[in-house]
This record gives C-alpha cells, structure tokens and sequence, in this order.
C-alpha cells in the first residue's frame, strides 16, 4: 500500500489508531457465533496466544473453537509495538535458576530464547504477510556498570547456544544513530514485525487447517455444567470439554480465579513521518528494535514504510491529546540529534498487562481449565511459542511440553492500589527524564 503523509494542516493532534492498520493484511473472514457448538477445546481470546493455539491445536487435528469479542488483534496485539524479543524482562539465565529452581529456569530459558526464531519461522512456514524484519533486538546499557553486567549476561545466553552478544559504545551508535548507550544486548532471532498482520495471517492459517473461529462474539456467561464448559455469546453457545482463556487481562471477566492477578501498564504508542533519506542513513541503518533498561524507558523501531516508531508510558505528568504529541516529538529529539523537528503521523493508546513475577504465566483453573496471561510488555514472541506449547499439552496429554510450569492464580494483595503504581512510578521516572 502506497503511504501518503498527513499534512500539518489535517494533523489535528488526536489521538489515531495504531500505524498496522495501514499495511496489514485483510483480516479473516469469520462470522459471530449462532447456534450451538460442541467442539473439544474451547479458546476465549483472538489475540496472538489464543489465535496461535487454535492454529497448533488444528494442525494436531483437534476440534478447537475459538471466540473473540471484537475482530482478530483488536486488544493489546494490535496496539503494541510489535517488538520481537526474546529476552527477560527482569532475569537473567542465571538468575531464573534462584526463582524457579535450575530445571525449571533452564526450560524457560530455552523457550524464550528461541521465541524469536520460532515467530518468524512461523511466518514464513504460513507465508504470513506481517512486515516481518528479524534484523536483531537490543537492549542498551545507559551506565558503564549495566554494561559490564550486559556482558556477562551475554555469556550465560551464548553458553546455553543462543545467538546473543554484546556490542560497545562505538558499535550501539553507530547501529542506532544515538550517543546515549555504552554498549548493548543483541539478539540476533529477534527483530519486528506488524502484529495486527500476524494475528491476522495466523488466524487465517487456523481457518485453513479447520479451525473454527468466531469473531464479534464477547461472552455473556460462561459455566461448567455436566462435566462440560458451557460458553453463551449473543447470538450462539459452545459446549467444549476443556477450556483455554487466551484474552489477556480479559481473563480476569471470564473466571473468578483470575481476578486482580495481573496489573496495567499503559503506554502511547506512536510513529513518525517516515524517515527521509538522510534520516534513514543515520537512525537504524541496519534496522533492528531496541527497549532500553531506564525508568523512563525509550524504545525504537522502523516499519516497512520507514516509520520510526517508538513509545513512552502513561504518567500523572502528560495530560492531554496535543501534550501527549509534544511530548512524543520531544522522545525523539532527544535520542535522535538527526530529528530536531519530527512529525508524529499516529499516536495510540496502548494497554500491557504486567505479571508481579515480569514472567509468562500459565495458571491452572481446575475442571481442565487453563489461562494464559504472559503479556508483561514482552508478549508477541512467547505468547506464540506458548501458544504451540499448550497445544502440543492439549493434543497429547503430556505437560513437559510445556516450558512454563502451570500453578494455582493468586490475587495481587491490594490490587486497587497497586493498579496505580504503574502510572506513578512512571510519573517519578518522566520527571527525571
């Protein structure tokens, strides 16, 4: 699709929906639900774990129905970043070991760092068009003693055979055309992507290997009765033997045990005009996503179409359609010396669901029921790989398929409070920023 710019007298200065929208490809054909179903598993969410589970399970040739309240990628999916990484949010290889034990740690390990060369071989196995560039995914240091830390860690990756190094300072500016790093992480399988166009593509893949998916469907009631999950929509029932909730902080609507045991974190997504040619020889020469580890974190990625896209979170401290705008502009300028005036062409509202534990979690809910809620701001690459994991547990019964050990959900203790704590501390980090 050929871009065309929004002019400085039609930019309004509103918030947009998000830069996918403007190359994904056509969302699958799929009816809301009527009638009655009985199917043997039932999947509740269209996003990238519950479309990616339909798809596996079809291709273990289980009868699997999947509803989705809205269209495919609606939610946090298709209003992400689209980053690929495959990567911990807060551990290290080593350190998982201290929390989950050394088996257990060294399972997790292995499933995120393939995560990305999983996604994307995904793709090209399904012929997906997503826009996919696995170019790498970095995590900058922005202090000598994170870098001599990010070191190591690159040792504990590459010593479990993951392709993951460390490049200096000279190296970080020079691959994103900024002079705030001394060094980073790279993971070479990590990369970029569309993911309302991944969604998209992979629930067309599950259409195309039997999968029934309904869309426009939200759940009105949802019950076991007579060793069955019953699940009611406006127009239609299905009656499935087992059940998977894939909808993220939707989970939460959907089955008592799983109320307050996740935390928002909201962010604004945006993108710039594309970059000019100069621009481009500069920032990201050689493409590539990048999350650095500040409070105030920045992050930075380019489309297809040559979209620098990147975000910040939502704080007490940027009110407003128009302050969010100045504020999006000044993200930039600050990081990108080449970028003294940017313009935003899309500024969209975000949602990621944070785990206390910043791990992917699959809790048991009894009665062969499971739920997956394993966002964190990281999701795209392991909810797809735990998405093939719970199929492949679901097709044949055998639960070391699974890398992430399923457990009992336990509420976040005064979650109404600590709901806030996200946008605060986000607050505290803008004004050291």
């Amino acid at each position: 699709m050929q871009y065309q710019a929004i002019s400085n007298r039609d930019r309004q200065q509103r918030l947009t929906g998000p830069v996918w929208t403007v190359n994904a490809g056509p969302a699958p054909r799929a009816e809301a639900l009527a009638g009655a179903r009985d199917v043997d598993v039932l999947i509740i969410g269209g996003g990238i774990a519950g479309t990616t589970t339909a798809l596996h399970l079809a291709e273990h040739h289980v009868d699997v129905a999947l509803v989705e309240a809205g269209q495919f990628g609606d939610g946090a999916t298709g209003r992400s970043g689209g980053i690929v990484a495959p990567d911990y949010i807060r551990h290290t290889p080593d350190s998982i070991q201290t929390v989950l034990g050394q088996q257990a740690g060294e399972r997790l390990t292995d499933m995120i760092g393939r995560s990305g060369r999983h996604i994307f071989d995904l793709i090209r196995r399904h012929e997906i068009d997503c826009d996919m560039r696995q170019d790498g995914f970095y995590t900058p240091a922005h202090t000598d003693a994170l870098a001599a830390q990010q070191q190591a860690t690159a040792q504990q990756w590459q010593a479990r055979g993951h392709k993951v190094s460390f490049i200096d300072g000279s190296q970080t500016r020079a691959l994103f055309g900024t002079d705030r790093y001394c060094g980073a992480l790279r993971f070479e399988e990590g990369g970029g992507l569309n993911p309302l166009g991944f969604v998209r593509g992979v629930a067309h893949a599950a259409q195309q290997q039997g999968a029934r998916l309904f869309a426009n469907s939200p759940v009105t009631q949802l019950e076991r009765r007579q060793g069955h999950w019953v699940c009611r929509t406006p127009g239609g029932t299905v009656r499935a033997q087992r059940l998977v909730l894939a909808a993220n902080g939707g989970n939460a609507a959907l089955h008592p045990a799983m109320r307050r045991t996740s935390l928002p974190l909201n962010v604004f997504q945006f993108a710039s005009m594309p970059l000019d040619p100069a621009q481009r020889q500069v920032i990201l020469p050689r493409g590539g996503a990048f999350t650095d580890k500040m409070p105030y974190l920045f992050t930075a990625r380019l489309d297809g179409l040559g979209h620098l896209i990147s975000a910040f979170p939502m704080s007490f401290a940027v009110n407003g359609d128009k302050a969010c705008y100045r504020e999006a502009q000044r993200r930039l300028s600050q990081y990108f010396s080449t970028m003294p005036d940017p313009q935003i062409d899309y500024l969209w509202h975000g949602l990621a669901w944070v785990n206390t534990s910043f791990l992917p979690e699959i809790y048991e809910l009894g009665d062969n029921a499971i739920a997956i809620q394993a966002c964190n701001g990281r999701g795209i690459a392991t909810n797809a790989a735990i998405g093939s994991e719970v199929a492949a547990m679901l097709a044949t019964g055998d639960r070391d398929a699974l890398s992430v050990r399923p457990r009992a959900p336990s509420p976040v203790r005064f979650h109404a409070g600590a709901a806030l704590l996200p946008k605060l501390l986000m607050s505290l980090a803008y004004l050291t920023n």
